[in-house]
Order: structure tokens, then C-alpha cells, then sequence
């Protein structure tokens, strides 16, 4: 039997600005909450797909496009990472075919009792990011020290009214970025060595400082979510 929206936290990582790793981010916490003991889900909701390539999955068999075409969602035709954390790829249809309501249903038919879904929401505004926003609980907004990460900040605060909390990327000095998560994510080329490949930083560098700076914003975000 599937779980209603209402039994699962939904998290929306988004930034309309490109280029502030949020793709990074989500494959972060993802991992770090499954480290944690979360049953966790990620989802690509970008029709650019990067974060499913990032991963390893080029041309996939199954993507959203087929789980909000019709196709049942099982235990079997959802991926499970060696990271731990269950997986959806998605694809350039997407585009054509996501709005919140058939969003909404297809959380309603997942086949395991997931603690928290992620969303990596693509970064323009899109009805995939209108519908990713829309259907979370918490909208989680990676900036880092440029006045464009800020922009897209403001931008959507300006076209939600869900909870939205900052989180810095390196030092960051902006008041606008008020609520702001207590834990920065530390700069590190570690970052971009794991980029390289289809496994986290946390895993090819698990003792790292920036490792554990993921770990440390993820409890944090399970503190605001109720799930710690």
C-alpha cells in the first residue's frame, strides 16, 4: 500500500539561480540522512536530468515520465543506490507533463514507507519547479556568495508561501538570507573530485570536514522537519 503526503516530510532543494550546487546538495543529503537511518527518496524533477546522470544513470529504462504516465510505481522498478537511498532518474518529457496535482498523486502511490522524500527542482522557473515547491513540506535554498544565488533566493519567496530556509554554501555575509540553517556546507575541492564520479563526497571522503558539514546541515534539517 502506498503512503499519503501527509506520513512523509517533503523537501524541496531549489534555487531559480544556477550554479550553487543544489544538484550536490540533494545527492548530500540524501546520503547523510540514509547514513542517519532515514528511509529516504530521491527524486530528479529537472528535465536537464543532471542530477540522474550525475549518478550514473544515462538513458534510463524508467523515469518519472513513466511513473506519472501510468506505469506502477514498485519495489522493484525504483532504484536503490549503493549510497542507500531509493531513486527516481528523470528525463527531458518531463518537462511536458509535470504539474502539482499529478506530483501529488504519484506521492500517494509510493511503495515503501519513506521518513522523507527530496526533490532536486530544476533551476529556472518552470511548472516543474511551481509543482516540486508546491508539494513539499520545507524548501530548502543552497546560496552561495553571489548576488545571483541571492536573486533567485528572493525570487522564491516572492511565489511561495511555504517554509523556506537558507543554507550557505561557503561564507556567506547576506541578511536577506534570514531564516538561515545553523551549518554552512564547507567549500572544498573534495566537492569536485567526487563530482567525477557517481558517489558522494561523503563517501569517497568520509572523514572529510566538508563531509561532515553535510552531515551536520542534514541533522540540522531533520531537527526542522521533526524527524531527528
Amino acid at each position: 500500500m502506498g503512503i499519503g503526503v501527509s506520513q512523509v516530510k517533503v523537501l524541496a532543494i531549489a534555487n531559480p539561480a544556477g550554479g550553487v550546487g543544489k544538484t550536490t546538495l540533494s545527492h548530500c543529503l540524501a546520503v547523510a540522512f540514509a547514513e542517519f537511518g532515514k528511509k529516504t527518496l530521491l527524486i530528479d524533477l529537472d528535465p536537464a536530468a543532471q542530477l540522474t546522470f550525475r549518478l550514473g544513470f544515462e538513458n534510463p529504462r524508467i523515469t518519472i515520465t513513466e511513473f506519472i504516465s501510468g506505469v506502477k510505481i514498485t519495489e522493484e522498478n525504483l532504484v536503490t543506490t549503493s549510497e542507500r537511498f531509493d531513486f527516481i532518474a528523470s528525463d527531458s518529457r518531463l518537462a511536458a507533463n509535470l504539474d502539482e496535482g499529478v506530483l501529488s498523486r504519484l506521492l500517494l502511490k509510493l511503495p515503501k514507507d519513506y521518513d522523507l522524500v527530496i526533490f532536486d527542482i530544476p533551476s529556472t522557473l518552470t511548472p516543474a519547479l511551481g509543482a516540486g515547491i508546491s508539494a513539499a513540506d520545507q524548501i530548502l535554498v543552497p546560496v552561495s556568495q553571489s548576488l545571483h544565488s541571492l536573486r533567485g533566493l528572493i525570487q522564491l519567496r516572492k511565489i511561495t508561501n511555504k517554509p523556506i530556509t537558507a543554507i550557505g554554501i561557503g561564507e556567506v555575509n547576506y541578511e536577506e538570507l534570514t531564516p538561515v540553517l545553523d551549518v554552512a556546507i564547507l567549500r572544498s575541492d573534495e566537492v569536485e573530485i567526487a563530482a567525477s564520479s557517481d558517489l558522494s563526497v561523503l563517501t569517497l571522503s568520509k572523514s572529510s570536514e566538508v563531509s561532515e558539514s553535510y552531515r551536520s546541515a542534514a541533522y540540522s534539517v531533520l531537527e526542522i522537519l521533526g524527524l531527528e
